[in-house]
């Protein structure tokens, strides 16, 4: 049984995205008023994913059938030229410039949207600000409807763009406006959509009381609630993984980039204490039912029981003794006591 939550980083399969709801609206409803527009927040909330689903479905969710959309990872580019080349030759020209990359939008006829991830990547080298600046530029001078048709009156260059980036942190303050949609944490809804999407037709989905736990767990921030249904499903493979152990340690050795872990890393279960780690000894996995029992079966007086039945009769007969100051009497209470502890440890024997 193959764990489906090993898969982890930027979802590219559609199916596989669901929830984002407020965050799709706001985005979409930017691009329709053809506003650049940046994605923030911080490592693991699922910028570059609702990116990769923008370039994917934003022709559907807009209505544009015929729209051209292009996703790059500037965290991979060396500079702006790079970034503008790749743009223009996919639309058949060679110019690596935002001139050329102007007039390669009028000349194409459709409608284009430039998804740019990892622009934080790009400003710390020192030309993603420049960069998003000129696209910022061109989308605003964008004619919204113009398919290649006719542009506006008096416009040379007519074309429709849109441009929407994923960054990581805080935006930048840039002399051309951006809108911007923050990414917090997944609703209840959201996160129990995301974990189902995961999971085989006919496979056993988590109970809501598990989903619960794992938002807890994660904070609703989608890696972390990944990674804690990564351990989570673990169970099922090996009922006694330590899940809850396994996720915090996880976390604690490897946690993301700015982004604060959830509080309940830093708490402890009794669960963690109770549950069985699947790497003892299987012997030691077989004796502790065994110790158990024992202990059921032997509360801690037992221990004293012994002693007791030794002494007890003994003593009886000497404190009777000098209570009567007659040897008779004391030898025969302390002789009937040895025959009730006799009598006694025969009965329990039954």
């Amino acid at each position: 049984m193959k764990n489906p939550f090993a898969e982890r980083g930027r979802i590219t399969d559609p199916g596989k995205f669901v929830g984002r709801w407020r965050e799709l609206g706001a985005a979409c409803e930017q691009l329709e008023r053809r506003r650049p527009l940046l994605l923030y927040g911080p490592s693991g909330s699922g910028r570059s994913s609702l990116l990769t689903h923008l370039a994917q479905a934003a022709g559907a969710v807009l209505e544009i059938p015929n729209l051209n959309a292009f996703y790059l990872d500037l965290s991979l580019l060396p500079d702006a030229a790079t970034t503008y080349g790749l743009i223009v030759r996919a639309l058949g020209g060679s110019e690596p410039t935002i001139a050329a990359l102007e007039q390669r939008l009028a000349a194409s006829g459709r409608p284009v949207l430039i998804c740019l991830d990892g622009v934080e990547a790009a400003i710390a080298a020192g030309w993603g600000e420049d960069l998003l600046e000129r696209l910022g530029r061109l989308a605003r001078r964008s004619a919204p409807g113009y398919h290649g048709v006719a542009g506006p009156t008096g416009q040379t260059l007519a074309y429709d763009l849109m441009v929407v980036g994923a960054i990581r942190g805080t935006p930048p303050m840039l002399s051309e406006p951006f809108a911007t949609v923050r990414l917090g944490p997944l609703s209840f809804a959201e996160a129990r959509l995301l974990l189902d999407s995961y999971l085989e037709e006919g496979e056993r989905l988590f109970s809501a009381d598990e989903v619960r736990e794992l938002m807890t767990l994660s904070a609703g921030q989608p890696a972390f609630l990944q990674r804690a249904a990564y351990h989570l499903y673990e169970t099922r493979r090996r009922p006694t993984y330590r899940w809850r152990k396994a996720y915090r340690a996880e976390l604690r050795e490897h946690p993301p980039l700015d982004n604060p872990l959830p509080p309940a890393i830093f708490e402890t279960d009794e669960d963690d204490d109770d549950e069985t780690d699947d790497t003892l000894p299987e012997q030691l996995e077989r004796a502790t039912p065994v110790r158990r029992r024992l202990r059921a079966s032997h509360p801690p007086g037992d221990d004293l029981r012994p002693l007791l039945a030794a002494v007890g009769p003994l003593l009886a007969g000497l404190i009777s003794f000098q209570a009567s100051s007659s040897w008779p009497v004391g030898i025969a209470i302390g002789a009937a006591g040895y025959l009730a502890v006799i009598a006694w440890n025969w009965r329990r024997s039954e």
